[in-house]
């Protein structure tokens, strides 16, 4: 049987980033020996290249506003002439669009905080008369790592936030003071801050490409603030398998995400956690996703807060092992874009 032609497409963030896959699928081809190309996709006969393989795998970013714009057609016009893609659809459709996978949650019954997109001052209005619980967190539909979200604690601050949402909009560009804040008030050590400030230039590169997305306007995304939670869990599904990272908030902060508080206890991922990730993951039927998941203390039932197809597999790797739908632990690493390529590869 003939291997597999696999391309990897070199993304806006290839080498430029830690937590970009190109290098986990190099690696694995490497590993396996798969010959492979690597295809700048900006590159003028880059579709023509492509379209000669089997498997085409792209980790593109949302901090690159021509990949946000390109890289599901390209992916989809690839997957019509016969190529097997990742990230599908499945996967990509709601990637960092935080309003369209609040729709995604509510149509496939996913265990989701209650979550409000609204798409005009009356309508914000007609919340402010039906809903009306505060504190409410409200989020841009982009973003990551706890930017663009904020906390709105009455009436005047919603209808100001809402004014400005819908009048002028907002930057979504990330906050070099936030980040830098963050994670130095979750720093337990020197040492921490070290390896921290190590990746400096990795957010200031996200940041640069950032600089170049669109305003966001037009709309107020609205979430059910859920109090006394000190950590959430980052929950990674590869097909049968699953991993954890827990991430605590800050100080003064209920935001957990983006801190740099990472720990791992096998305990908090208990079976209703694991069964409500497989479940959603099913639902989407996706080939590889991160929850962001939080336990609700009021019900101390598990919801989903996000998802997204990209996430950081080095995070995930350190669990040291993973679930599997039987909620039983393997001592065996997870390394989510390494084994999704190695499924691909099995499956075809």
């Amino acid at each position: 049987m003939n291997k597999k032609r696999i391309a990897i497409v070199r993304s806006d963030f290839h080498d430029k980033h830690s937590s970009s896959w190109g290098n986990e699928w190099i690696k694995y081809c490497e590993d396996n020996f798969y010959e492979f190309s690597l295809v700048d996709w900006r590159s003028l006969e880059s579709f023509d290249e492509l379209v000669a393989h089997d498997i085409v795998l792209w980790h593109f970013s949302h901090y690159s506003q021509e990949e946000m714009l390109f890289a599901r057609s390209i992916l989809q016009a690839l997957k019509l002439a016969g190529c097997r893609v990742f990230p599908d659809l499945n996967d990509s459709l709601h990637f960092d669009d935080k309003v369209a996978q609040a729709y995604f949650f509510k149509s496939l019954g996913i265990q989701s905080p209650k979550n409000y997109p609204i798409h005009s001052k009356d309508s914000l209005e007609d919340w402010i008369k039906t809903v009306g619980i505060f504190p409410v967190v409200a989020k841009l539909r982009t973003g990551s790592g706890s930017a663009n979200v904020k906390l709105i604690n009455n009436i005047n601050e919603l209808r100001k936030y809402g004014n400005q949402m819908f009048d002028d909009g907002v930057n979504s560009t990330p906050s070099l003071y936030f980040k830098l804040k963050s994670n130095i008030l979750s720093a337990k050590s020197f040492h921490d801050i070290y390896n921290r400030f190590k990746r400096v230039p990795e957010f200031l590169f996200s940041r640069k490409s950032a600089s170049r997305l669109s305003k966001e306007i037009g709309y107020v995304y609205l979430q059910e603030y859920i109090s006394d939670v000190n950590y959430d869990l980052k929950i990674a599904v590869v097909r049968d398998r699953l991993s954890f990272v827990a991430r605590g908030t800050r100080p003064g902060e209920f935001r957990a995400s983006g801190g740099g508080t990472l720990f791992y206890d096998k305990s908090l991922v208990d079976d209703s956690i694991i069964k409500c990730a497989f479940s959603a993951y099913d639902s989407l039927g996706s080939d590889c996703t991160g929850f962001d998941m939080i336990k609700d203390p009021k019900t101390n039932k598990p919801v989903i807060l996000e998802v997204s197809y990209g996430f950081s597999h080095i995070a995930q790797i350190q669990a040291n092992g993973y679930f599997d739908r039987n909620c039983n632990w393997h001592d065996e690493p997870l390394n989510p874009p390494y084994h999704l390529l190695d499924c691909i590869v099995k499956e075809l």
